[in-house]
């Protein structure tokens, strides 16, 4: 039996690395192969109040543990440098890393891969978008975070650190072709290692109901991190505002984490609490009861890499409104399964969703070349066939067909 370490970050129950890491374990499994994660552990480290992180700190350790179901070796999230806690498995778990065959990187950007690319080992990386896209995108949306980190020397550091571990990569896959086309323009000498590889849906689950719709109740769907500034919930709250004007009985439904205090605040200057509702995150079940009720389902980011809520909706029927934000336009075709406005436009972005609930035939032609798309493009059986094929390519002693 050969064994694989997987670089990703510490793995929680809903998200889409999370998803892919499990798409990867599937085939690896299928050839009885064994499998590791190895990350950091961000999600332990308390909040509350500095006693108990100088606490963690003291008593944390790199150990073994099972989480979501996965054997993973985790260490502990100290106190330094972005840059540098991506480097510390390098040294912390360079056992780790030495015992295992095969070597996958699973994550937004690639710095996960930091440790393999370091110890100079044969790997791939699995990606959704460039650092820099992530970063400025959460930078427009207002995050202070990411703007103070564009303008330090960490910054430089990470620059530097993404461009070793994309030049020393065996094979690059993306989540869409926006950011394969990124990763081509700005490392040109990578460009033929890059492949798409789209995040996989289950379209036996994930499929059209057109019971589930209820045409007295009628609502629009947004499902995502809703705390998360790229996400830009704001402008959604300003468009659907205009779009109520038009649509007095419209709902917005926003699942995922339960708002902080900025989102609320931003909803009550909008001026519409009587029609939304955070609904928290959802049971799979649930969750595509939901796509299949919806009218439509509206995408308000600043920045994404590609938009997974995005591809399990367009699985179900259902049309998407959504900015210009990088990865839907790999997939969206205005007028086809969905419309495309102007990034940060809440006019815009109003205007998009009016003109498909406003014309109920084309709309329903719509829902029925979403599916049929997503069938073709995107299905798990699509996407586990060129993960195998990328897997084959780099390491074809471990796949046997």
């Amino acid at each position: 039996m050969s064994s694989a370490c997987l670089y990703t970050l510490e793995p929680l129950e809903h998200g889409g690395v999370i998803a892919k890491v499990r798409e990867v374990e599937s085939i690896l499994r299928r050839y009885d192969h064994d499998l590791r994660l190895l990350y950091t552990a961000t999600e332990q480290v308390p909040t509350t109040n500095t006693h108990d992180k100088i606490n963690y700190l003291l008593q944390a350790h790199p150990h073994w543990e099972t989480n979501c179901g996965f054997t993973g070796f985790a260490i502990p999230h100290y106190p330094l440098p972005l840059w540098l806690t991506y480097a510390l498995p390098t040294f912390i778990a360079s056992k780790v890393i030495r015992n295992n065959d095969m070597h996958i990187a699973v994550s937004g950007s690639n710095h996960c891969a930091l440790p393999a690319a370091l110890l100079k080992k044969k790997y791939i990386v699995w990606i959704g978008t460039l650092y820099e896209e992530e970063l400025r995108g959460k930078a427009a949306a207002g995050d202070n975070w990411a703007k103070n980190l564009l303008g330090s020397l960490s910054w430089k550091m990470l620059a530097r650190e993404e461009k070793m571990i994309f030049e020393r990569a065996a094979l690059i896959l993306t989540n869409g072709s926006h950011t394969a086309d990124a990763v081509s323009r700005t490392f040109p000498s990578v460009a033929d290692r890059v492949r798409v590889v789209i995040y996989p849906v289950d379209t036996d689950i994930f499929k059209p109901d057109p019971t589930q719709r209820d045409p007295s109740r009628p609502y629009l769907l947004f499902t995502a991190r809703i705390n998360d500034s790229r996400k830009n919930v704001g402008l959604l709250f300003k468009s659907f505002a205009q779009v109520r004007s038009r649509c007095p009985n419209l709902r917005l439904i926003l699942t995922g984490n339960q708002p902080d205090e900025a989102v609320k605040q931003s909803l009550r200057e909008a001026g519409i609490e009587d029609a939304v509702e955070f609904v928290g995150y959802q049971t799979k079940e649930n969750l595509v009861r939901r796509y299949q009720g919806a009218e439509l389902f509206v995408l308000s980011s600043s920045q994404e890499g590609l938009g997974i809520s995005m591809l399990e909706a367009l699985a179900c029927g259902l049309p998407v409104v959504s900015t210009k934000c990088g990865g839907p336009e790999s997939v969206i075709t205005s007028g086809d399964n969905g419309i495309l406005v102007t990034n940060g436009e809440a006019a815009a972005l109003a205007d998009g969703v009016t003109e498909l609930l406003t014309n109920q035939e084309r709309l329903k032609a719509m829902r029925a070349r979403c599916a049929q798309f997503a069938r073709e493009t995107f299905s798990k059986n699509q996407v586990e066939r060129k993960l195998l094929d990328a897997l084959r390519t780099v390491y074809a002693e471990h796949f046997s067909r």
